[in-house]
């Protein structure tokens, strides 16, 4: 069993002064690090869905941690984080819940 059966449910806010457009949330191709308030440790996720990107105003979002070398326990229900890019901070969000998801067979 993988120890990235979890989703994370957030809502972020995309800074305009940061990026030209909004990320595409649904695509499954915007893979930036998030780094919790008071850390200096990336934890990268991949974002599968979210509502439509506006820039500088709080939306829901959910996604996936790609990496199993790291451990994202410190990811919590009310942790605030920065989103980067590179060494950009390009955002912050707040994780809202931490979906766990059943192994298969299990119920």
């Amino acid at each position: 069993m993988s120890d990235l059966d979890f989703t994370i449910c957030c809502t972020v806010t995309f800074f305009s002064k940061k990026r030209k457009t909004p990320p595409n949330l649904n695509n499954g191709k915007y893979c930036p690090h998030l780094v919790i308030k008071g850390s200096d440790q990336q934890l990268g996720v991949n974002f599968i869905d979210g509502e439509d990107g506006i820039f500088d105003k709080p939306i829901r979002a959910n996604a996936l941690p790609v990496n199993e070398a790291i451990d994202y326990s410190a990811l919590q229900v009310g942790s605030e984080f920065l989103i980067l890019e590179d060494s950009a901070i390009v955002g912050e969000g707040l994780v809202k819940e931490i979906f766990q998801h059943k192994p298969h067979g299990e119920k």
